[in-house]
């Protein structure tokens, strides 16, 4: 004669522990969906940082390599991205240089990015 053992446990799932399974990993990943839109819009922000301040040191660079009789002020446009330049007489050798970047970003809100340095004119 042979005894059936049940085994203790091995009911299973009941339909109310699988729904609010679901329901936890639902909003799990609607979670996730709202981290994404938030990194990407971070990316975006970031992109374009890297790329105004790339501009702004090209420029400074550029402007550097010019002869101390061209150095004037001025304003150009690269990439949607708006770059002025101001130069200011210090001393004899000396010239502050002020560049200004500005841009609209995606809420059209012009964003600004200011930098001054010194540029030494002959010896």
């Amino acid at each position: 004669m042979k005894i059936k053992r049940k085994l203790q446990g091995a009911e299973g799932f009941s339909v109310l522990e699988v729904m609010v399974g679901l329901i936890i990993f639902s909003l799990g990943l609607l979670l996730l969906g709202s981290m994404m839109v938030v990194a990407i819009k971070g990316n975006e922000w970031s992109d374009k940082t890297t790329k105004t301040v790339q501009l702004l040191r090209d420029k400074i660079e550029d402007l550097r390599d010019e002869d101390p009789g061209e150095m004037v002020s001025g304003s150009d446009q690269v990439a949607g991205i708006t770059r002025s330049w101001y130069f200011e007489d210090i001393e004899a050798n000396l010239k502050q240089l002020t560049i200004v970047i500005s841009y609209v970003d995606e809420r059209d809100v012009v964003q600004e990015c200011t930098t001054t340095t010194f540029i030494e004119v002959g010896s």
